[in-house]
Protein backbone atom coordinates (compact mmCIF):
# COMPACT_ATOMS: atom_id res chain seq x y z
CA UNK A 1 0.00 0.00 0.00
CA UNK A 2 1.13 3.16 -1.10
CA UNK A 3 1.37 5.98 1.38
CA UNK A 4 -1.45 8.00 -0.73
CA UNK A 5 -4.03 5.54 -0.71
CA UNK A 6 -7.47 6.18 0.35
CA UNK A 7 -10.38 3.93 1.19
CA UNK A 8 -11.65 5.54 -2.23
CA UNK A 9 -8.97 2.96 -3.82
CA UNK A 10 -10.87 0.38 -2.91
CA UNK A 11 -14.39 0.97 -4.74
CA UNK A 12 -14.86 -1.62 -7.42
CA UNK A 13 -13.29 -4.99 -8.10
CA UNK A 14 -16.23 -6.51 -6.15
CA UNK A 15 -16.83 -10.27 -6.49
CA UNK A 16 -19.50 -12.04 -9.38
CA UNK A 17 -20.97 -15.03 -7.92
CA UNK A 18 -23.13 -17.69 -8.81
CA UNK A 19 -26.81 -18.07 -7.35
CA UNK A 20 -27.17 -21.80 -5.93
CA UNK A 21 -30.61 -21.73 -4.11
CA UNK A 22 -32.93 -19.16 -5.28
CA UNK A 23 -32.70 -20.44 -8.84
CA UNK A 24 -34.82 -23.25 -7.97
CA UNK A 25 -32.98 -25.86 -10.86
CA UNK A 26 -33.68 -24.10 -13.71
CA UNK A 27 -30.90 -25.09 -15.51
CA UNK A 28 -29.81 -21.61 -16.53
CA UNK A 29 -26.48 -19.90 -14.93
CA UNK A 30 -27.46 -16.86 -13.01
CA UNK A 31 -24.59 -14.65 -11.67
CA UNK A 32 -24.35 -11.77 -9.44
CA UNK A 33 -21.92 -8.68 -9.24
CA UNK A 34 -21.78 -8.04 -5.33
CA UNK A 35 -21.96 -4.05 -5.56
CA UNK A 36 -22.84 -3.94 -1.80
CA UNK A 37 -19.61 -4.87 -0.93
CA UNK A 38 -18.09 -1.68 -1.58
CA UNK A 39 -17.10 0.43 0.85
CA UNK A 40 -19.71 2.91 0.93
CA UNK A 41 -22.24 0.30 1.03
CA UNK A 42 -23.81 0.42 -2.47
CA UNK A 43 -23.30 0.23 -6.47
CA UNK A 44 -23.27 4.21 -6.24
CA UNK A 45 -19.91 4.81 -4.74
CA UNK A 46 -18.60 3.98 -8.60
CA UNK A 47 -21.14 6.39 -10.08
CA UNK A 48 -20.19 8.97 -7.41
CA UNK A 49 -16.24 8.70 -7.44
CA UNK A 50 -16.31 8.85 -11.62
CA UNK A 51 -18.80 11.50 -11.16
CA UNK A 52 -16.80 13.65 -8.99
CA UNK A 53 -13.06 12.83 -10.56
CA UNK A 54 -14.42 13.37 -14.04
CA UNK A 55 -15.51 16.74 -12.63
CA UNK A 56 -12.57 17.56 -11.19
CA UNK A 57 -10.30 17.23 -14.53
CA UNK A 58 -12.55 19.19 -16.04
CA UNK A 59 -12.30 21.99 -13.47
CA UNK A 60 -16.12 22.26 -12.72
CA UNK A 61 -14.93 20.55 -9.17
CA UNK A 62 -12.10 22.53 -7.14
CA UNK A 63 -11.19 22.81 -3.86
CA UNK A 64 -13.40 25.21 -1.97
CA UNK A 65 -16.41 23.78 -3.76
CA UNK A 66 -19.51 22.27 -2.74
CA UNK A 67 -21.04 18.64 -4.01
CA UNK A 68 -24.85 18.97 -4.39
CA UNK A 69 -27.93 16.67 -5.60
CA UNK A 70 -31.29 15.24 -4.98
CA UNK A 71 -31.40 11.24 -3.71
CA UNK A 72 -34.09 8.96 -3.01
CA UNK A 73 -31.41 6.79 -1.59
CA UNK A 74 -27.87 5.59 -2.30
CA UNK A 75 -26.75 8.00 -4.11
CA UNK A 76 -26.95 10.63 -0.98
CA UNK A 77 -24.97 8.83 1.25
CA UNK A 78 -22.53 7.37 -1.86
CA UNK A 79 -21.71 11.14 -2.57
CA UNK A 80 -21.29 12.06 0.81
CA UNK A 81 -18.81 9.16 1.25
CA UNK A 82 -16.37 9.97 -1.81
CA UNK A 83 -17.38 13.94 -1.60
CA UNK A 84 -16.50 14.21 1.97
CA UNK A 85 -12.93 11.87 1.51
CA UNK A 86 -11.82 13.92 -1.00
CA UNK A 87 -12.48 17.46 1.03
CA UNK A 88 -15.81 18.51 -0.07
CA UNK A 89 -19.06 19.71 1.77
CA UNK A 90 -22.08 17.92 0.08
CA UNK A 91 -25.71 18.60 0.48
CA UNK A 92 -28.10 16.52 -0.73
CA UNK A 93 -32.06 16.66 -0.91
CA UNK A 94 -34.15 13.74 -0.38
CA UNK A 95 -38.36 13.30 -0.33
CA UNK A 96 -39.52 13.20 3.52
CA UNK A 97 -42.25 10.90 1.76
CA UNK A 98 -43.20 8.56 -0.86
CA UNK A 99 -45.11 5.42 -0.33
CA UNK A 100 -46.44 4.57 3.20
CA UNK A 101 -43.80 2.16 3.80
CA UNK A 102 -41.09 4.32 2.57
CA UNK A 103 -38.55 5.48 5.43
CA UNK A 104 -35.30 7.56 4.33
CA UNK A 105 -34.12 7.83 8.28
CA UNK A 106 -31.29 5.52 7.64
CA UNK A 107 -30.16 7.05 3.99
CA UNK A 108 -29.90 10.31 6.18
CA UNK A 109 -28.57 8.83 8.84
CA UNK A 110 -25.56 7.14 6.88
CA UNK A 111 -24.87 10.71 4.42
CA UNK A 112 -24.98 12.72 7.74
CA UNK A 113 -22.82 10.52 9.29
CA UNK A 114 -20.12 10.70 6.65
CA UNK A 115 -20.30 14.69 6.79
CA UNK A 116 -23.51 15.32 4.12
CA UNK A 117 -26.07 18.45 4.90
CA UNK A 118 -29.32 16.51 4.03
CA UNK A 119 -32.41 18.44 3.49
CA UNK A 120 -35.90 16.57 3.15
CA UNK A 121 -38.18 17.68 0.63
CA UNK A 122 -42.00 17.96 1.43
CA UNK A 123 -43.58 18.31 -2.11
CA UNK A 124 -46.55 20.21 -0.03
CA UNK A 125 -44.68 22.73 0.98
CA UNK A 126 -43.65 23.58 -3.06
CA UNK A 127 -47.01 22.34 -4.89
CA UNK A 128 -50.06 23.91 -4.58
CA UNK A 129 -53.22 20.85 -4.43
CA UNK A 130 -49.92 18.40 -3.99
CA UNK A 131 -52.23 16.09 -2.86
CA UNK A 132 -54.47 16.30 -6.02
CA UNK A 133 -51.57 15.28 -8.31
CA UNK A 134 -51.29 10.94 -8.92
CA UNK A 135 -49.19 8.86 -10.74
CA UNK A 136 -46.56 10.04 -12.58
CA UNK A 137 -47.58 13.28 -12.41
CA UNK A 138 -47.07 13.41 -8.51
CA UNK A 139 -43.24 11.38 -8.88
CA UNK A 140 -42.17 13.89 -11.79
CA UNK A 141 -43.11 17.06 -9.82
CA UNK A 142 -41.56 15.33 -6.29
CA UNK A 143 -37.72 14.85 -8.31
CA UNK A 144 -38.05 18.04 -10.27
CA UNK A 145 -38.75 19.83 -6.97
CA UNK A 146 -35.54 18.38 -5.82
CA UNK A 147 -33.81 19.19 -8.56
CA UNK A 148 -34.95 22.56 -8.70
CA UNK A 149 -33.22 22.86 -5.26
CA UNK A 150 -29.78 21.63 -6.39
CA UNK A 151 -30.29 23.75 -9.46
CA UNK A 152 -30.83 27.18 -7.40
CA UNK A 153 -27.78 26.76 -5.68
CA UNK A 154 -25.39 26.17 -8.63
CA UNK A 155 -27.16 29.17 -10.10
CA UNK A 156 -26.79 31.51 -6.79
CA UNK A 157 -23.40 30.54 -6.27
CA UNK A 158 -21.11 28.74 -8.95
CA UNK A 159 -18.79 27.16 -6.01
CA UNK A 160 -21.70 24.54 -5.90
CA UNK A 161 -21.66 21.59 -7.85
CA UNK A 162 -24.58 19.87 -9.20
CA UNK A 163 -23.69 16.21 -9.64
CA UNK A 164 -27.18 15.85 -11.33
CA UNK A 165 -27.33 11.83 -11.38
CA UNK A 166 -29.81 11.63 -13.69
CA UNK A 167 -28.32 13.58 -16.51
CA UNK A 168 -24.51 13.22 -15.76
CA UNK A 169 -23.14 10.96 -18.46
CA UNK A 170 -20.25 10.02 -16.53
CA UNK A 171 -22.84 8.35 -14.41
CA UNK A 172 -23.09 5.95 -17.63
CA UNK A 173 -19.36 5.73 -17.90
CA UNK A 174 -18.81 4.54 -14.44
CA UNK A 175 -20.21 1.11 -15.49
CA UNK A 176 -19.19 1.47 -19.16
CA UNK A 177 -15.70 1.43 -18.06
CA UNK A 178 -15.56 -0.18 -14.69
CA UNK A 179 -18.62 -2.62 -14.20
CA UNK A 180 -18.77 -3.67 -17.58
CA UNK A 181 -15.14 -4.20 -17.87
CA UNK A 182 -14.71 -6.26 -14.95
CA UNK A 183 -17.62 -8.56 -15.55
CA UNK A 184 -16.19 -9.46 -18.72
CA UNK A 185 -12.94 -10.24 -16.90
CA UNK A 186 -14.70 -12.15 -14.16
CA UNK A 187 -17.18 -14.72 -15.90
CA UNK A 188 -16.20 -17.55 -18.13
CA UNK A 189 -18.04 -17.64 -21.61
CA UNK A 190 -20.28 -15.67 -22.93
CA UNK A 191 -22.49 -14.23 -21.21
CA UNK A 192 -26.73 -14.17 -22.40
CA UNK A 193 -28.85 -11.68 -20.85
CA UNK A 194 -27.73 -8.46 -18.81
CA UNK A 195 -30.45 -7.60 -16.22
CA UNK A 196 -30.21 -4.48 -14.10
CA UNK A 197 -32.76 -2.20 -12.93
CA UNK A 198 -33.66 0.80 -14.69
CA UNK A 199 -33.01 3.66 -11.55
CA UNK A 200 -31.29 6.55 -13.33
CA UNK A 201 -30.13 4.31 -16.43
CA UNK A 202 -27.01 4.69 -15.76
CA UNK A 203 -26.02 0.71 -14.67
CA UNK A 204 -27.91 -0.94 -17.34
CA UNK A 205 -27.22 1.35 -20.24
CA UNK A 206 -23.25 1.83 -19.17
CA UNK A 207 -23.12 -2.45 -18.40
CA UNK A 208 -25.27 -3.21 -21.68
CA UNK A 209 -22.73 -1.17 -23.97
CA UNK A 210 -19.67 -3.00 -22.50
CA UNK A 211 -21.11 -6.86 -22.84
CA UNK A 212 -23.28 -6.18 -25.87
CA UNK A 213 -19.96 -5.04 -27.70
CA UNK A 214 -18.42 -8.21 -26.14
CA UNK A 215 -21.71 -10.16 -27.49
CA UNK A 216 -24.03 -8.50 -30.08
CA UNK A 217 -26.68 -10.61 -29.37
CA UNK A 218 -27.01 -10.25 -25.86
CA UNK A 219 -30.06 -9.91 -24.65
CA UNK A 220 -31.05 -6.92 -22.30
CA UNK A 221 -34.05 -6.36 -19.52
CA UNK A 222 -34.72 -3.65 -17.66
CA UNK A 223 -36.34 -3.39 -14.06
CA UNK A 224 -38.90 -1.30 -13.01
CA UNK A 225 -40.74 -1.02 -9.74
CA UNK A 226 -44.28 -1.22 -9.75
CA UNK A 227 -44.56 2.03 -7.57
CA UNK A 228 -41.67 4.12 -8.65
CA UNK A 229 -42.43 4.65 -12.13
CA UNK A 230 -39.69 6.76 -13.37
CA UNK A 231 -38.95 5.39 -16.71
CA UNK A 232 -42.64 6.56 -17.23
CA UNK A 233 -41.91 10.49 -16.06
CA UNK A 234 -39.44 10.10 -18.48
CA UNK A 235 -41.18 8.16 -21.43
CA UNK A 236 -44.68 10.70 -21.11
CA UNK A 237 -41.91 13.76 -20.74
CA UNK A 238 -43.86 14.09 -17.64
CA UNK A 239 -40.56 15.45 -15.70
CA UNK A 240 -39.76 17.84 -18.32
CA UNK A 241 -43.06 19.84 -18.27
CA UNK A 242 -42.38 19.77 -14.08
CA UNK A 243 -38.69 21.11 -14.58
CA UNK A 244 -40.05 23.98 -17.06
CA UNK A 245 -42.70 24.70 -14.44
CA UNK A 246 -40.32 25.14 -12.14
CA UNK A 247 -37.99 27.17 -14.19
CA UNK A 248 -35.18 24.67 -14.78
CA UNK A 249 -33.65 24.59 -18.19
CA UNK A 250 -33.72 21.65 -20.17
CA UNK A 251 -31.80 18.95 -19.76
CA UNK A 252 -31.72 15.37 -21.27
CA UNK A 253 -31.95 12.43 -19.20
CA UNK A 254 -29.83 8.96 -18.89
CA UNK A 255 -32.85 7.15 -19.38
CA UNK A 256 -33.82 9.17 -22.93
CA UNK A 257 -30.67 7.44 -24.06
CA UNK A 258 -31.89 4.08 -23.15
CA UNK A 259 -35.43 4.67 -24.72
CA UNK A 260 -34.30 6.43 -27.73
CA UNK A 261 -31.60 3.78 -28.31
CA UNK A 262 -33.77 0.78 -27.39
CA UNK A 263 -31.57 -0.36 -25.08
CA UNK A 264 -33.96 -2.66 -23.42
CA UNK A 265 -35.31 -6.33 -25.21
CA UNK A 266 -37.40 -6.70 -21.99
CA UNK A 267 -38.91 -4.16 -19.41
CA UNK A 268 -40.04 -6.21 -16.46
CA UNK A 269 -42.22 -4.40 -13.59
CA UNK A 270 -41.60 -6.19 -10.35
CA UNK A 271 -44.31 -6.09 -7.63
CA UNK A 272 -42.93 -5.20 -4.26
CA UNK A 273 -43.71 -7.95 -2.69
CA UNK A 274 -41.78 -9.94 -5.15
CA UNK A 275 -38.73 -7.55 -4.44
CA UNK A 276 -39.07 -7.93 -0.63
CA UNK A 277 -39.62 -11.91 -0.88
CA UNK A 278 -36.58 -12.63 -3.10
CA UNK A 279 -34.40 -10.34 -0.57
CA UNK A 280 -35.50 -11.99 1.99
CA UNK A 281 -34.44 -15.35 0.00
CA UNK A 282 -31.05 -14.44 -0.61
CA UNK A 283 -30.04 -13.28 2.68
CA UNK A 284 -31.38 -16.80 4.37
CA UNK A 285 -30.30 -18.85 1.27
CA UNK A 286 -27.43 -17.06 -0.24
CA UNK A 287 -26.07 -15.27 2.31
CA UNK A 288 -26.37 -12.19 0.02
CA UNK A 289 -27.20 -9.07 2.98
CA UNK A 290 -29.16 -7.18 0.21
CA UNK A 291 -31.69 -4.64 -0.49
CA UNK A 292 -35.20 -4.76 -2.49
CA UNK A 293 -33.41 -3.52 -5.78
CA UNK A 294 -31.52 -6.71 -5.24
CA UNK A 295 -34.46 -9.16 -4.93
CA UNK A 296 -36.20 -7.33 -7.87
CA UNK A 297 -33.22 -8.08 -10.01
CA UNK A 298 -32.89 -11.47 -9.06
CA UNK A 299 -36.56 -11.81 -9.47
CA UNK A 300 -36.38 -10.31 -13.45
CA UNK A 301 -33.00 -12.88 -13.93
CA UNK A 302 -35.25 -15.84 -13.06
CA UNK A 303 -38.25 -15.08 -14.85
CA UNK A 304 -35.50 -14.49 -18.08
CA UNK A 305 -34.36 -17.60 -17.32
CA UNK A 306 -37.39 -19.59 -17.87
CA UNK A 307 -36.90 -18.60 -21.68
CA UNK A 308 -33.49 -19.29 -22.14
CA UNK A 309 -31.53 -22.52 -23.34
CA UNK A 310 -30.20 -24.94 -20.58
CA UNK A 311 -26.40 -23.34 -20.19
CA UNK A 312 -27.48 -20.30 -20.61
CA UNK A 313 -25.59 -17.10 -18.57
CA UNK A 314 -27.23 -14.27 -16.93
CA UNK A 315 -25.40 -11.36 -14.74
CA UNK A 316 -27.50 -9.14 -12.78
CA UNK A 317 -26.34 -6.96 -9.60
CA UNK A 318 -27.02 -6.89 -5.85
CA UNK A 319 -27.15 -3.09 -5.69
CA UNK A 320 -27.17 -2.71 -1.88
CA UNK A 321 -26.68 -3.76 2.15
CA UNK A 322 -30.31 -4.25 3.59
CA UNK A 323 -29.54 -2.27 6.95
CA UNK A 324 -30.20 1.05 5.11
CA UNK A 325 -33.51 0.05 5.03
CA UNK A 326 -34.06 -0.98 8.76
CA UNK A 327 -36.53 1.85 9.61
CA UNK A 328 -38.96 0.03 7.15
CA UNK A 329 -38.51 -3.76 8.86
CA UNK A 330 -40.50 -5.48 8.51
CA UNK A 331 -42.08 -3.47 5.58
CA UNK A 332 -39.53 -2.61 3.54
CA UNK A 333 -40.23 -1.39 0.31
CA UNK A 334 -39.12 -1.45 -3.52
CA UNK A 335 -37.90 1.91 -4.59
CA UNK A 336 -34.70 2.96 -6.74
Amino acid sequence: MTKKATILDHIGNTPLLKLNHVTDNLGVDIFVKCEFTNPGGSIKDRMALCMIEEAEKRGDLKPGSTIVDQSTGNTGPALSFVGNVKGYPVKIFLPAQLKSAYNSADRVRIARLYGAEVTPIDINEFVDGADQLQGVERAASFVAIRMKQAYDLQQNDPSNWWANQLCNVDNTKAHREFTGQEILEQIDGKIDVWVASVGTGGTLLGVAQTLKEANPELRIAGVVPTDDPRIEWVRSRAIHKALENFGVPKLRFLIEDVLENNVMDKEITVENADAKNMADRLCREEGLYCGMSSGANVVAAIEMAKSMDKGSKIVTVIVDRRDRYSAEYPNEHYVV
